[in-house]
């Protein structure tokens, strides 16, 4: 790969495009955030790119996360799409796990499938558990099937049939016909996709996989072009869900991967800035505009899950890094219920019609409006002074909604919304930390995204976490980690064995072959074998549970006394997760899957130490009044410039600290420092907890 001078990643949201491009040679980092450009999209990402006035020849690499599959699903926007499954087996989708969003509300309704049952066709097979054809795949209804595909001219087609993650055969036939006869069709199998257990998941994916297939492949390629056109002639990487980066082929080959790219990339970013720090556990905690999402960091890496849910039944069963999101943002609705209770959330004003003090047409208090109300947010400054704010709207909002309806003051209101949404964005900490078995007394809050900061200090006072990091670019959260980020490829096969029946020579052969196809991928892709690194996982349960827990091999040669390490460590994991394990004797533990993800070596941004030194005086520009209840209310709050507060400033809350992309609140009580790397380190330590 050549030796470049720039690497460029872009993040795209539903409201804006952020960039954020590193100079290897200086360290300077050079950012910018512009309208997203529905539904192309692609303007917004080359009006960033010649705002930021670089040669596109000087370009090393291009890496590139958005929302665009994800919202695809949300939106209903895919593909018209197609699955043909077993015969009798029409139904996995629609079915479900046959539970509710909401246990305790009898009216919630589930949106309906990606696809709807007339689009499910059966074809007549049938593969047993232990991967035998006892049913021949029939030619006949395949044929039927075909020529109904060709009857509704559908763009998308997933086949997955009972138990193919055992024996493809029938999969692969299938698939190859419906090539064949729907050349223009987008069409995957579930074997390619996901050969695991699990019926519903692997249904759900392989169709998610095909819905969203046409639509990647359109923007990719309308993508490449447009930045060919442009001058760019290297290489374009993008953003998965794991928090690594996959080829365009492979995007291609996989766009279910791209869902939740932009939270994966802003997790791999707080741990390398944390680690910057000087923080190796961490949560990073990205609160944007309409959506906060949280992960756990231990020892440096991001927490990894085996799948996640886009919808209530819609999940994907990709290795994602384990981001749990709630909505709670700058545009989140404050509420009243029917029992007179102040409720915040999940409803949001989003950019249009945006927060009442946007003056676009929002009439409903929100935290930014609450956050404005009490001073914190500077209308003449706000996002760069760019979007003009009336903070006589955001009062009116406050007062009519809350204030009045529940008799309280204005400002009491306005606390009183901001303490609710605070409060559920704890509540989600917790399940990611606490709930989980680890202590967020260990941990280091990492505030990203416009809305973060302005909350931290309070969501990590309540768990009793000490510090709060803020990076230099707090509102660029995504884009920033994506700089980060290197090949990431993720293989598995099946195993569906007990651990009494477990041979070192059973899973060694698994392995073997999971490195051998991981090592051709990336040859393929330009990586030389000595550049690849393999790291080996597997899953493992209690039989005959459903849920497993994914556990680390050892690399080396595998033993027997490696079997019954692995097991041992499912039960302290299971211990430590669920509060109890079940001794063997009881039960068995079975081998579920053996996972194995390969590194290859991407170009990645380093930042570079703060050559400059200074004091908090230096950044000093002026006061404000400011209303904090734990300092008896309305207090003379000192602003500083993030721009002019280099390394070794220090200084002491209530002081809010303002930037073109975030604020900072640092409340009474707290503490202040910027470290070498231009992050402001915030000791919440001293802060009343009420």
């Amino acid at each position: 790969m050549a030796e470049r001078r720039y690497i460029v990643a872009v993040d795209i949201g539903g409201t804006f495009s952020d960039l954020v491009c590193l100079d290897r040679e200086s360290g300077e980092m050079r950012i910018m955030k512009v309208p997203s450009t529905p539904p192309t999209f692609i303007d917004g990402v080359m009006s960033a790119l010649e705002k930021i006035a670089i040669p596109p020849e000087d370009m090393a690499v291009f890496k590139h996360g958005s929302t665009i599959a994800t919202n695809a699903i949300i939106q209903r926007r895919g593909a018209r799409t197609a699955v043909v499954t077993t015969e009798g087996f029409r139904d996995v989708l629609g079915a479900a796990r046959a539970d509710r969003t909401d246990h305790f509300d009898l009216s919630s309704m589930d949106r309906p499938p990606l696809v709807p049952r007339r689009d499910v066709l059966g074809v007549r097979e049938r593969v047993d558990s232990e991967g035998t054809a006892v049913v021949p795949l029939d030619d006949d209804s395949l044929a039927r099937a075909i020529d109904l595909l060709r009857k509704r001219d559908m763009e998308a087609v997933a086949v997955v049939f009972l138990n193919s993650f055992m024996n493809p055969d029938h999969e692969y036939r299938a698939l190859h016909a419906i090539r064949e006869a729907l050349p223009d069709a987008y069409v995957c199998c579930s074997y390619d996709i996901l050969p695991e257990l699990k019926e519903f998941e692997r249904t759900s994916t392989t169709a998610v996989n095909a819905y969203i297939g046409p639509i990647l492949d359109r923007y990719l390629s309308q993508l490449t072009a447009r930045l060919a056109d442009w001058g760019f002639r290297n290489e374009m990487f993008i953003i998965h869900s794991g928090g690594g980066v996959m080829s365009m082929d492979a995007a291609r080959r996989l766009p279910a991967r791209t869902c939740m790219s932009g939270p994966a990339g802003a997790a791999v970013g707080a741990a390398y800035i944390g680690g910057l720090a000087g923080f190796d556990n961490l949560i990073s905690f990205d609160m944007g505009g309409t959506s906060c999402d949280l992960a756990l960091i231990s020892a440096g890496q991001p927490n990894q899950e085996t799948g996640w849910k886009i919808e209530h039944k819609i999940p994907v069963q990709f290795p994602a890094v384990d981001v749990h999101a709630i909505g709670a943002g700058g545009g989140t609705i404050a509420w009243i219920d029917r029992a007179g209770t102040l409720r915040s959330g999940p409803q949001s004003a989003g950019a249009t019609p945006g927060p009442a003090a946007y003056a676009t047409g929002g009439t409903e208090p929100t935290n930014t409006d609450a956050n404005l109300v009490l001073g914190r947010l500077n209308p003449a400054t706000f996002l760069g002074g760019e979007l003009s704010i009336d903070p006589a709207l955001a009062e009116e909002a406050v007062r009519s909604k809350v204030a009045e309806p529940l008799g309280m003051g204005l400002e009491e209101a306005a606390e009183g919304i901001l303490r609710v949404s605070n409060a559920n964005m704890v509540d989600a900490a917790r399940l990611i930390s606490v709930e989980r078995g680890y202590d967020p007394r260990d941990y280091a809050f990492v505030a990203f995204g416009g809305a973060g900061p302005l909350h931290a200090a309070y969501c990590a006072s309540e768990l009793s976490i000490p510090s709060v990091i803020v990076p230099r670019n707090p509102g660029l959260a995504s884009a920033f980690g994506q700089l980060r980020v290197e090949i990431r490829d993720d293989y598995q096969r099946p195993l569906l064995t007990k651990h009494v029946n477990m041979t070192p020579t059973i899973l060694e052969k698994a392995y073997g072959e999971l490195e051998t196809l991981a090592r051709q991928s990336l040859e393929g892709e330009g990586i030389a074998a000595g550049e690849v690194r393999l790291e080996r996982t597997i899953d493992l349960k209690y039989y005959p549970q459903t849920t497993y827990l994914n556990v680390a091999v050892p690399d080396g040669p595998i033993t027997d006394e490696t079997l019954d390490d692995l097991v041992g460590e499912f039960l302290a994991r299971h211990e430590r997760e669920f509060g109890y394990s079940v001794p063997l004797e009881f039960t068995s533990v079975e081998f579920v899957n053996a996972r194995l993800t390969a590194h290859g070596p991407a170009p990645v941004g380093d930042l570079q130490r703060d050559p400059a030194r200074g004091e908090a005086a230096d950044a000093l520009t002026g006061t404000r009044q400011a209303f904090f209840s734990e300092a008896g209310g309305w207090v003379a709050t000192d602003l500083y410039d993030r721009e002019t507060l280099h390394a070794g400033a220090a200084f002491t809350g209530p002081a809010i600290v303002e930037q073109g992309d975030s604020t900072t609140v640092v409340p009474p009580g707290a503490t202040a420092r910027v470290d070498d790397y231009g992050n402001l380190i915030l000791d919440v330590r001293a802060m009343r907890r009420d």
